[in-house]
Parts: structure tokens; C-alpha cells; sequence
């Protein structure tokens, strides 16, 4: 299958279209005091008090008005909603952005500011994140951190301006709706370009079963955590986005309430899928114990402030002791998480202490609805039943390139611009064009390895950033990653093969090159510039003009990757996430994350709102790979204001629980 139409470089640089927003969701207290850490400089070990920048507060505001601007704005509408897409060797039920699979490509040339109307026409709340883009905080489109979910039959509008160039997209940051189909491409141009190409293609990959023989991505998360559902909220709730489903559990993620176990478990190394979900800690209060000592040494590990557990009933004097009159009451309360409070989408500021306990009490109801709805999935149509196949990854699958199992999921199927391998996708060129090929891994749970048969290509980007040259045979592509590569086409028909590391020899992606007659490959083809070496993004240096700054960091944290395969217990530092967390940065600061891989599983760390950069010289990027046992660290400058997620791009990781927040608190 031909796609509809190429860009010329005169044409992508001219194109442009658009979209716009805005939230409502303050920041909580809660920080860490600053310690020497490793390399004599601050940080965080134990909690302390204080307020955070609000994602609508002035900062964010000051810091989105020193972006440079052109003046120009592009302008949008986006619907999601739900559709029957042919992915070319069958047609499936599923979500979209649009009317097709993937979302259309969203293009704007840096300095513009993008304004896009979205309406949810989905049955679940949802919202919209653009990743990898340094934007303004409360437009990234987290639930209950930045913004409040939108509900079905709402609109939202996103509005903010762009500054880098590069390759990005924007996808839901609601439970596991990316694995539903809800992604598209988003375009940065460079109005001073220093590339020169004829044509761009934009490949996006991605793992799929939403739909085949009654597969459902949040039923495969409910097999994968036993039943615990997603972090960010109950996203198989006709109610859309509420405050059990997802909340409810994430708070009470330190107790046995929450099934996520002992915290000390990041050291089993069981791959193993296993069905137990014991707790070897049955202390459901046991997050009330004193943080300061974990992570304590040279490390610095920073341990989020203590949350509150969930709640039946909301006790408001537990959360605002001491109340001189509404507006204190209305002050502290938008200091909190809204579903830490049981307030779900009503209004924080000035909110009366009456009107504060009847939204107390009507989160409560919410919930108690909520359970009663929990696993009435999307039974809304055909192959959205229950009782489709278990899609767990057998065990004993395991890559040498990711250094174990490659991932929890056997996708039926793997995609590229949302076609199969039997009817495939087709670009046209001509012999001796100068092709450039953006790479996006809209993937839930797989790393491609990737390349183009009888062709080498040139990668000059990844995660948006230019690149010193690199030729490659081969690229590591892992969930969320983007790389930009330059080939120059032969004469002839060419597979662009995109193989799921370690799942299987079948388990492939095919897309056509052509420049001239002849068949089109068969679906088994395997190049042999996929024997050849395998680039990764430790191999890369960052071109000169966006190379780290030398020198000690001004804070450290460190970051410890920790779970097992059999309970599906992940997490940062032992603690699951609650919009609640707060790692305390400060505005100005150059700070280093440590991660450290203390499980048997392969993550793809993605940090909001800002790039870091590899170390030794490498690019910079916003989601990295890190093997078992790795250790990281990478360095990011505190530039952006807001509250920001960090977290694993493995979509059941993260909704399982590995995804924190980094803070910045007012000065």
C-alpha cells in the first residue's frame, strides 16, 4: 500500500497545522532536605515541608513568555474517538485520533505556537501529552499533576508555544489508551534547516492487539498487576477518569491495599509471570514510616514526601488541621492532589469548607461506583470482549540486546503507520534521492531493531537533538525513542524492516521503499544489514552545538528502577506512584539523575518537559534505555518550572506504578 502522499524538503518546511489547552491542578507540600550527595553536592534524603510551583502559577507563566516567538499560530481540531481501522491484514475495532491509525501528522515550525482544540468522543476520560517537547507545565497533559482529565464528550484546549526542532508526538497519559491506537507524529520544522533532502518519510512502529480475537489492552494490564488496574485512574470505567480506579490505588500503594508489595523486592530477579500477589508487607500503614531512611549515603537517593493512604471517607481535619476560614481551607486543599482528597474534577481555589466535604462525599460515591463498574471493560463492540487470549510473553523469551526477557506482551501483530507486514506501507522515490527518515516508537511494550535492505543510513537525530554523523546497518529503537537517519535511495524495491527484539522471529514490521518495478518483498524478508552492528544511543555523541555542560551537578537524585516480573510491582526508589510525590529541584540548578536497574527487566525512562544528556559526550535525549543491572547517570538543566513526571515508557510499567514527579519549589 502507497502512502497518500511524500513531502519534499520545500514542502515540509512550508506546512504547518495546529491545536490548544489549558488545566486547573495545584502542586502539594512535601520535599527533601538537602544532604551532601555524590560529588559533594545536594541531595534530596528525607522529606520536609514547603509548596511547589503551581502548573498554572506565575512561573510557569514568566518562563512560557521568554520563549522566542515568531508570532504565528497554528491552529487545530482533534477528535478521539473510537473507529473500525483497517490495519491491513484485518480490520479491528479500537481508539483514534482522527479517522485513521496514526493520528495524522501534526507539522509547525519552531517559534510558532501551536493552539489545538481536542474533544474526547471516547467512553473514558483522557488527555493529551506532547513527548519529548520542553513546553509550558500546564499543558503536558498528566492527570491530576497538570491538568484534570477530560471527560467524555469534553473539549480541552492546548495552547503554548514551540522551540526546538525535531521529531515528537503526542499520545494519551491516561492508563494503557496509547496501547488502544491514540498516537500521532508532531513535526517540528527548523525555518533555518542545515539538512538537505528531497523527501521525508515519517515511520511510525508500533505493537498491536487491541481488538484481535477480543484482546484489550486493559484487560492484558489487569493480567499482567492481578487485578490492581492503572495508575492513572480506571481507565476501563464508562465514567471516564475516577478517583478509585486509579487514584485510590496509587495512594494506598505503600500498603497491602494496593497489593503492591514488600519495597524491598527490587533485588528478585525473577522473569518468571507468575500468579501470586502476595504482600510480605502487611502493614497497610507501613508508608507511614520514617523515609529518611532509605537511600541514605553516597548516593543521596531521594525519597518522595509521606502520602496519605486512600481513604474510604474523606477526614478533611486530617488534612487541614488547623482552618481560619474558607480561603485557608481553599489554599491548603490546592495544595493536595484533588483524588488525594476525594475532589475528583471540582474547583480547588476559594472552595467553602461546606462545599469541600459535599465534593469530599461525592468522591466517595464516585468511588464506590467505580467498583461496582471496574471490569465492565469496552464490551461496546465487536472484539472487545474479555475473553480473547492471553497475551503474555512466555517466560523463557529473552534478548541478548536488552540483556533479558524483551518485554511482558505477545503482540499478534507489529505495525508501521499502521499496517501489517502483509499489506505494507510504501514510500515512492527516485534512484539517487536524499531520504529522511523519522523513526517514532509508538510501541507499548516492545524495542524494534531496525533497517532499511540494501541501504546504510546516516542518523543525524535522536529524541529531537542533532547528532555528530553516525553511518548505521542497523538501529535500537525502545518505546518513545525517536531517531532521524539520511539515506540516499538505490535503484530498485527495498524492505524497511523493523524486527521486536526477543520476541519471537516472526514477531516483524514491514514497510516498502520504491524507486523503481519489481515485487514487493515478502512478508519474511530479513536483511542482512540486520546481522550487521547494532547502533544504540550510547554510541552517539551530541553534536556541538547542543553538547552538556562540563562540571559537578548542583543537586543529585538517585533514581532506583525496582520490581519484579511475578508481582508486577514497579517502581522508583520503592515507592509506587501517587500524584502526590515530589523529588524537590529548584529553578537554575544543573542536576543529576542516577539510575540504577535493580531488576531483571529492560526500561525506557522518559523525563518530562526537558532533554538530558548522556554521559561521556553523548546526545541529548528524554527517554533512554537501561538494561538490568545498569547503572546511568545523565544531567538536565532545571529550566522549565513546573512539576514534572519521570517514568518508565513501558506503558505497564509505568501504569503499575514505576513514575514519579520532579518538583520545582518556589523560591
Amino acid at each position: 500500500m502507497d502512502s497518500p502522499s511524500t513531502h519534499s524538503r520545500r514542502a515540509v518546511l512550508t506546512a504547518g497545522l495546529a491545536v490548544a489547552g489549558g488545566s486547573l491542578l495545584a502542586s502539594s507540600p512535601g520535599a527533601a532536605a538537602a544532604t551532601p550527595g555524590q560529588d559533594g553536592r545536594r541531595a534530596d534524603t528525607r522529606p520536609r515541608g514547603g509548596r511547589y510551583v503551581d502548573p498554572h502559577g506565575p512561573e510557569v507563566a514568566e518562563a512560557e513568555q521568554r520563549r522566542a516567538s515568531s508570532g504565528r499560530v497554528r491552529r487545530l481540531h482533534v477528535e478521539a474517538q473510537k473507529a473500525r481501522i483497517d490495519i491491513g491484514s484485518r480490520t479491528v475495532d479500537t481508539w483514534v485520533y482522527g479517522d485513521r491509525l496514526p493520528g495524522e501528522v501534526v507539522r509547525i515550525t519552531a517559534g510558532d505556537t501551536l493552539s489545538m482544540t481536542f474533544r474526547n468522543s471516547l467512553p473514558q476520560s483522557t488527555t493529551l501529552h506532547w513527548h519529548g517537547l520542553a513546553l509550558r507545565n500546564d499543558m503536558d497533559g498528566v492527570p491530576d499533576v497538570t491538568q484534570r482529565p477530560i471527560r467524555p464528550g469534553d473539549s480541552f484546549d492546548y495552547r503554548f508555544r514551540v522551540t526546538q526542532p525535531g521529531t515528537y508526538w503526542f499520545h494519551p497519559h491516561v492508563g494503557v489508551q496509547q496501547d488502544h491506537g491514540l498516537y500521532a507524529p508532531l513535526i517540528i520544522d527548523d525555518p533555518k534547516e542545515p539538512l538537505e533532502y528531497d523527501h521525508e518519510w515519517v515511520v511510525v512502529l508500533d505493537d498491536w492487539l487491541d481488538g484481535v480475537d477480543g484482546s484489550d489492552p486493559d484487560v492484558v494490564l489487569n493480567e499482567l498487576n492481578h487485578g490492581r488496574g492503572s495508575m492513572h485512574g480506571n481507565s476501563g470505567s464508562g465514567e471516564g477518569h475516577d478517583s478509585d480506579g486509579g487514584h485510590a490505588h496509587a495512594s494506598g500503594g505503600h500498603g497491602e491495599a494496593a497489593g503492591h508489595g514488600n519495597h524491598g523486592t527490587g533485588h528478585d530477579s525473577s522473569t518468571g509471570h507468575g500468579t501470586s500477589n502476595s504482600n510480605s508487607n502487611s502493614n497497610s500503614n507501613s508508608n507511614q514510616r520514617d523515609h529518611s531512611g532509605h537511600g541514605s549515603g553516597s548516593e543521596g537517593t531521594a525519597v518522595p514526601a509521606w502520602v496519605p493512604p486512600a481513604f474510604p471517607d474523606v477526614d478533611l481535619d486530617r488534612f487541614v488541621p488547623h482552618v481560619n476560614g474558607p480561603g485557608d481551607l481553599g489554599l491548603d486543599l490546592a495544595n493536595k492532589s484533588l483524588h488525594e482528597v476525594g475532589l475528583g474534577n471540582l474547583p480547588l481555589h476559594g472552595m467553602s469548607a461546606t462545599a469541600a466535604a459535599a465534593a469530599a462525599s461525592a468522591g466517595a460515591a464516585s468511588r464506590e461506583a467505580a467498583r461496582a463498574s471496574r471490569g465492565a471493560r469496552r464490551d461496546d463492540g465487536p472484539g472487545h470482549g474479555r475473553n480473547g487470549p492471553s497475551r503474555l510473553l512466555k517466560s523463557g523469551a529473552r534478548s541478548d540486546v536488552l540483556g533479558g526477557m524483551p518485554g511482558s506482551v505477545n503482540y499478534p501483530y507489529h505495525l508501521i503507520n499502521g499496517r501489517t507486514k502483509t499489506d505494507p506501507e510504501g514510500f515512492r522515490a527516485r534512484p539517487g534521492d536524499r531520504i529522511r527518515i523519522r523513526f517514532i516508537n509508538a510501541g507499548g511494550d516492545t524495542a524494534y531493531r531496525v533497517a532499511l535492505g540494501g541501504h546504510h543510513m546516516t542518523v543525524t537525530h535522536t529524541d529531537g537533538y542533532p547528532v555528530q554523523h553516525a553511518r548505521a546497518e542497523q538501529l535500537l529503537i525502545g518505546m518513545a525513542e525517536r531517531y532521524d537517519v539520511l539515506v540516499t535511495a538505490k535503484s530498485g524495491v527495498f524492505p524497511l524492516v523493523a524486527v521486536a527484539d526477543g520476541k519471537g522471529k516472526d514477531k516483524t514490521a514491514l514497510a516498502v521503499l520504491r524507486t523503481g518495478n519489481g515485487p514487493t518483498p515478502e512478508p519474511s524478508v530479513h536483511p542482512r544489514e540486520l546481522e550487521g552492528p547494532l547502533t544504540t544511543a550510547d554510541r552517539l555523541r551530541a553534536a556541538e552545538g547542543v553538547r552538556g555542560r562540563s562540571g559537578k551537578p548542583d543537586r543529585v537524585l538517585t533514581m532506583k528502577l525496582m520490581g519484579n516480573m511475578e508481582r508486577f510491582n514497579w517502581s522508583f526508589n520503592g515507592y509506587p506512584y501517587t500524584p502526590s510525590q515530589r523529588y524537590a529541584i529548584e529553578e537554575g540548578e544543573r542536576v543529576r539523575l542516577v539510575f540504577r536497574n535493580r531488576t531483571a527487566m529492560w526500561h525506557p525512562v522518559h523525563l518530562h518537559g526537558h532533554s538530558f544528556t548522556l554521559p561521556n559526550g553523548g546526545p541529548r535525549k528524554d527517554t533512554t534505555v537501561m538494561r538490568p543491572g545498569q547503572r546511568l547517570a545523565v544531567d538536565f538543566d532545571a529550566n522549565n518550572p513546573g512539576l514534572w513526571m519521570l517514568h518508565c515508557h513501558n506503558i505497564y510499567h509505568s501504569e503499575s506504578g514505576m513514575m514519579t514527579v520532579l518538583g520545582y519549589r518556589r523560591k
